[in-house]
């Protein structure tokens, strides 16, 4: 196999071949693959070639993209593009200035980006981004780099597949924009490498600002960045290697193992399959039915852990295959990245549920939360194929074929699903089948145009929708009867003349039918299955709520509309009354039925009287109901604001409590800090103040003692090149200081009596040392001694005059005549340093695992040892239930608002929603468990500690925010994008609240005034 290299000439000798092999082997194990441009020679041959030098280059791009995350990551990108753009204005400028560059510019940054900001759309943020680097002071705007940047943002134009209205949508969005800025990304990296490789002020600079936060230093070689020992497990690289002479043959080799390893996939998928169909069986979700052991809880636990360990082998497999074909084919390339994401997250997502399905403790809201998740996490999935089948791409046949074969392990998942979950198949049923549906379109697409993708993301999005809708109705097994009662009414009669060939006879089947359809919509769907009852809990009421959050459990957010409203009411929050509205999820069904059986029937509906009108005010009550959550005041001279009192009393509660959290974690944190001023957060190394640490060696080292002259210090005894560790601790542990001292004395003193003479003899020993005070103690951390013989240092007599001694200060004052030569030749030096450097950090980042172990120990303790200490546990429950009723009150009264307005949903609903333990997204907790995992090897307290310890920001999926020096990132963050967050929403809300004042638009459930149409305009055409 012989490979055709284009960049700097191979170094003579036998290893030259050898270490390219490896090298190109272990380059395919990256990320993210890219396109290497070969000559025009190649092109002749229509060999795949690959030049070094661009290899290094995308190797350390692949580095940096598949890191680069969320806002951050962007800001890190446009500091970097301005920093080399300020390198390449200023080629004499010192690192200290060029980290000075890079400093000022993000604190440009968070000085002037506003919580709107940080909102905005993926792409609207990278132009407000790129408008306040150029606006930065000492920006070089137009440096080659930034130029790029402009164009490439500027003058070019995303496809939208959608509106961002969701989670799935606002991800995929983001996605979308990234996969836009590669090229961007790359040329960015690449100047940063190039720069990094010649210029060690700029590599520095560089590494200490950013380089820093991914591990990464610009000047890293191939080795380094490509290594990895498991590619041959899952790649057949010789079999790509030996078609280099044909890009068509690499290419095809190359699609060839991406579909060999879908189908293994598949196959994966399908034993998943296989298992939770098994356990669905074994354990079938109902009452009374038997419940995993603990054993069968532990062994699934462990099967889904290693299933999940080669899920993310496969993943990474898909990237180097992807990274290989894009070598000679980048389309290609492309095609199986993005297929390979997709059934990644579908065999993660259903791996994933077999331990949901195993827990000990399953019940019925563990079971249809993380069954909305499943179907949430494959909507996804599905919708991110999308963009692989626009723009004149098609996956290859193979490849295609395995997708349609992951269609049909979806398919099997759906009954599978219907088998385990035998009481809630009618909720679920419509879901999958739609979601199925959307699937096999994708699947057939062939040159797809965007409208096409557009309708089809649309309908990914109202299945995700339906999933929430569906969310409170799975809780009960009544509930669901009923539900199944009116569907079979709907299945058999709707459509009577398409399914039988006859007209419906109106006494025997119009009318009855119509009337049920009726009670359930103006009856059954406020009845106690379906709604909760009004009134606060009593002898009178013995079925009613004890407060909001038990109401909220058993019926939901829109079975406890009516509930709400009057617990408000009788708080003083809200005025007036709604009475019991219908559960509108109840209420949907029999009216969607109720809509069809009059425009299918028109002559049999004109018949009826007052039904329809019934049916209508049932819809309309729904309406009035959850409008008076979101109705607007008067703004005044004292109180401008148009959102509602209750409303913003509501989001003031919860910002209240996030604030106290927040005092509390401060009190934690200063009882742990004990008085230090260092950034416990921070790293073991940090920069100290200047008083901390001595800049020059000293000329002369003082007696340890004190008692005893100085001397000069010998040229050999340092310690300004002490760890930074030390220095740290001095600045931050009480009675911790580093000294240089010596502590000189006799030694080997021996006195005897030789007639009447007393006479001792002693050698001297001059000793320096580097000493740290620890835990009330002297702890050595450098010594220098030597040993000079003295013989008789003192003679005298009991009674005769004329005896003679030596004092030490005699003798240290000829140090630098008579010792300091020899001890500087031969003196012992005994190292502790590493002692001292581990004990150091140990302490620094043993306080940091003592306040997260705190914190998540007093999060999960609902017992407290002290009452009357409010604890962070208190607080949170405290904080979940605010958040909860705050995102219901808003989902009910600014329903149509968050069908329309991507930012209010994305605050209220998304993945950048508040902070709170919400809807199985523990926000807060995971968080700071994560912060402590960064850590802490175990559970014990005080923890052992990781050999490696990069910050509590580490690994966080929530939690990123640019924090002030000496303050918890996590507890900063949460507390800021509390603010952050609700000030957005209620800037939306206000928005909104004006518009809806000056009647510029009506509020209300959207389905329910489609159905309230749909019925009203079915009865005037059936009445003419």
């Amino acid at each position: 196999m012989r490979l055709t290299l284009i960049g700097r000439p191979r170094r003579t000798g036998g290893r030259g071949g050898r270490i390219f092999t490896a090298l190109v082997a272990t380059v395919a194990m990256t990320v993210a693959g890219f396109a290497v441009a070969p000559s025009a020679a190649a092109n002749k041959v229509n060999r795949v070639m690959i030049k070094t030098e661009e290899l290094h280059a995308g190797l350390f791009s692949l580095h940096m993209r598949a890191r680069l995350a969320g806002v951050d990551g962007f800001k890190d990108l446009m500091t970097s593009a301005s920093l080399v753009g300020f390198r390449q204005a200023h080629p004499d400028a010192t690192a200290q200035q060029l980290t000075g560059h890079v400093v000022a510019l993000r604190s440009h940054y968070d000085s002037q980006l506003t919580p709107g900001d940080l909102q905005r759309p993926a792409y609207q943020f990278a132009l407000r981004m790129l408008e306040l680097t150029a606006l930065a002071p000492g920006a070089v705007k137009n440096s080659p780099v930034m130029q790029q940047m402009l164009e490439a943002t500027v003058g070019s134009q995303l496809a939208n597949y959608g509106d961002m209205l969701d989670q799935i949508k606002a991800s995929q969005f983001q996605h979308s924009w990234y996969l836009q800025q590669y090229g961007v990304q790359e040329k960015v990296w690449q100047s940063v490498q190039a720069l990094a490789l010649s210029d060690a002020a700029f590599r520095n600079a560089w590494n200490a600002q950013v380089g820093i936060r991914y591990d990464v230093d610009a000047a890293a070689d191939i080795a380094t960045l490509s290594a990895d020992p498991e590619l041959a497990n899952w790649v057949d690289l010789p079999a790509i290697m030996e078609n280099q002479i044909n890009k068509d043959w690499w290419t095809q080799e190359g699609e060839r193992q991406a579909a060999q390893l879908l189908n293994r996939a598949n196959a994966q998928i399908r034993g998943y399959n296989e298992d939770l169909h098994a356990l669905s069986e074994q354990y079938p979700l109902r009452n009374g039915a038997a419940k995993p052991s603990e054993q069968v809880y532990q062994a699934t636990m462990a099967k889904s852990a290693g299933a999940q360990q080669w899920i993310n082998h496969a993943a990474s497999a898909f990237e180097i295959l992807a990274l290989l074909v894009g070598f000679a084919n980048p389309a290609a390339g492309k095609v199986i990245s993005g297929v390979g994401k997709g059934v990644i997250q579908i065999a993660s997502a259903i791996n994933g549920y077999q331990s949901t399905a195993a827990s000990k403790d399953l019940g019925k809201v563990l079971a249809s939360v993380t069954t909305q998740a499943l179907a949430g996490n494959i909507a996804g999935a599905i919708s991110a194929l999308l963009p692989l089948f626009g723009g004149g791409t098609n996956p290859d046949p193979a490849i295609r074929a395995e997708l349609v074969a992951l269609r049909q392990q979806v398919a099997q998942l759906h009954q599978n699903m219907n088998t385990r979950f035998d009481r809630i198949d009618q909720a679920l049923a419509g879901i999958y089948i739609d979601m199925l549906a959307q699937f096999q379109t994708v699947v057939t697409l062939q040159n797809a145009t965007n409208a096409q993708l557009r309708q089809i993301n649309t309908q990914l999005a109202r299945i995700t929708e339906r999933i929430d809708l569906w969310g409170s109705l799975l809780l009960n097994v009544e509930r669901d009867n009923k539900i199944k009662e009116t569907k079979e009414l709907i299945d058999e009669f709707v459509g009577y003349r398409t399914q039988f060939g006859l007209e419906m006879d109106y006494v025997n089947h119009y009318a009855p039918v119509s009337s049920a359809l009726r009670f359930d919509m103006t009856d059954e769907a406020k009845s106690l299955l379906f709604a909760a009852p009004i009134g606060p809990r009593g002898p009178n009421r013995p079925d009613a709520p004890e407060d909001p959050d038990a109401a909220l459990d058993l019926y939901g957010p829109y079975g406890s509309i009516g509930y709400l409203h009057d617990d408000a009411v009788r708080r003083g929050k809200l005025s007036g009354s709604v009475g019991l509205p219908a559960n509108p999820e109840m209420w949907l069904q029999p009216a969607t039925g109720y809509q069809m059986l009059l425009a299918q029937n028109p002559q049999h509906a004109a018949r009826v009287n007052g039904q329809v009108a019934d049916a209508v005010a049932s819809g309309e009550a729904i309406q009035e109901a959850v409008k008076a959550f979101s109705a607007p005041r008067k703004p005044t001279s004292d109180n401008p604001r148009w959102m509602n009192d209750f409303l913003y009393d509501a989001i003031m509660a919860y910002r209240q409590t996030a604030h106290q959290m927040a005092q509390r974690m401060s009190t934690i944190r200063t009882e742990i800090a004990q008085g230090g001023q260092h950034d416990m957060f921070g790293s073991a190394t940090q920069p100290v103040p200047a008083k901390e640490k001595p800049i020059a060696e000293p000329t002369t080292v003082p007696s340890c003692a004190g008692t005893l002259p100085a001397l000069s210090r010998p040229a050999q005894v340092r310690y300004t090149d002490l760890p930074q560790e030390l220095w740290v601790a001095q600045w931050g542990k009480p009675d911790s200081k580093v000294t240089l001292c010596h502590d000189s004395d006799w030694v080997n003193v021996l006195t005897r009596n030789m007639g009447g003479w007393e006479v001792t003899t002693a050698d001297l020993e001059i000793k320096f040392q580097v000493r740290q005070r620890w835990n009330g103690g002297n702890q050595t951390v450098r010594e220098w001694s030597k040993v000079f013989p003295q013989g008789v240092i003192c003679r005298t007599h009991e009674t005769l005059p004329g005896g003679e001694c030596r004092f030490i200060d005699q003798e240290l004052a000829k140090w630098n005549s008579t010792y300091r030569g020899e001890f500087e030749r031969s003196a012992t030096y005994v190292d502790k340093t590493e002692e001292a450097r581990k004990r150091s950090r140990d302490w620094f980042y043993g306080q940091g695992a003592r306040y997260y172990s705190t914190i998540t120990s007093e999060l999960a303790n609902p017992n407290p040892a002290n009452p009357q200490v409010q604890t962070l546990h208190g607080l949170n429950t405290r904080l979940t239930s605010q958040a909860r009723l705050m995102q219901v009150y808003l989902k009910l009264g600014f329903a149509t608002a968050l069908t329309q307005d991507e930012v209010l949903a994305l605050n209220l609903l998304g993945v950048d929603r508040f902070p709170a333990d919400l809807n199985g997204l523990n926000m807060i907790t995971d968080s700071f468990e994560q912060a402590r995992a960064n850590y802490c090897l175990d559970r014990e307290t005080p923890c052992t500690l990781r050999g490696t310890i990069e910050g509590p920001r580490a690994n966080q999926v929530r939690f990123s925010c640019a924090n002030p020096a000496r303050t918890d990132p996590i507890s900063y963050c949460a507390e800021w994008l509390t603010y952050d967050r609700t000030d957005t929403m209620m800037g939306r809300l206000e928005v909104w609240s004006e518009k809806r004042d000056k009647g510029e638009y009506v509020e209300g459930l959207p389905a329910v005034d489609l159905a309230l149409r749909s019925i009203e305009t079915a009865d005037r055409i059936a009445r003419g």
